[in-house]
């Protein structure tokens, strides 16, 4: 199926997209893994097979997140993986970037899984989704902050709304989520910091009070 509009270079968007059915897309720590790898890897003109990589280099996580690739197709500011879905915030870098890139991750992806977990089919909901963010300061914002926060969806249901738990307790559970980039602005030094392309955004991006300050305002505004 084709997109009515095209993607733009140099425009932001947000993409995002669930498994078929709201099925489970991501089971053990492995499997989460893998996509970041593919994050990483699949953003530029090369290709690669990463079983070689992984089986026949016997490189580890940590090492594949390391290797030097060529000029990315999108800049990632965000992303955040759930267990049936992902979400992330990227600018096009090159004409044609976004499909290109996001080829490259859900068919090594699906192919992936669908061996691992002895299925066939499409493993994704149809084409992966994708809104414009534009130079709206504000939306920007507010998307950024979404991605991260997404993740509170695992422990605490109704989040929003303020139900069951204190913001304190929310606060510390996206701190130590593994597997979003909020970790990645806070201040803490780990490998997965290498898929991020911050000097593509806002300076706020890369300044981790005021990220800290606008996903604090982002709680306030939904009343928690």
């Amino acid at each position: 199926m084709l997109r009515k509009d095209p993607f733009i270079t140099g425009e932001y968007y947000h993409i995002y997209n669930r498994g078929i059915d709201k099925r489970i897309i991501f089971k053990l720590k492995r499997d989460y893994e893998r996509f970041l790898m593919l994050l990483y890897l699949a953003n530029s003109d090369e290709s690669f097979r990463l079983d070689d990589i992984l089986n026949k280099q016997n490189k580890t996580f940590e090492e594949i997140l390391k290797i030097k690739k060529e000029k990315p197709l999108v800049s990632i500011g965000a992303w955040c993986l759930m267990s049936n879905h992902f979400h992330m915030l990227v600018r096009q870098e090159v004409d044609g970037g976004i499909t290109k890139f996001m080829r490259k991750v859900g068919v090594g992806y699906s192919m992936f899984f669908n061996i691992k977990y002895q299925r066939r089919g499409a493993l994704f909901g149809g084409l992966f989704k994708a809104k414009l963010i534009g130079y709206d300061d504000n939306y920007m914002r507010q998307m950024f902050a979404y991605i991260h926060l997404n993740a509170l969806d695992i422990e605490f249901p109704g989040w929003e709304v303020g139900l069951n738990k204190s913001s304190i307790e929310m606060k510390k559970f996206i701190e130590s989520y593994r597997y979003s980039s909020y970790q990645d602005y806070i201040g803490n030094d780990r490998i997965e910091n290498n898929i991020l392309q911050k000097n593509n955004f806002p300076d706020y991006f890369g300044n981790s009070k005021s990220f800290k300050d606008f996903v604090e305002n982002y709680f306030i505004n939904v009343k928690i």
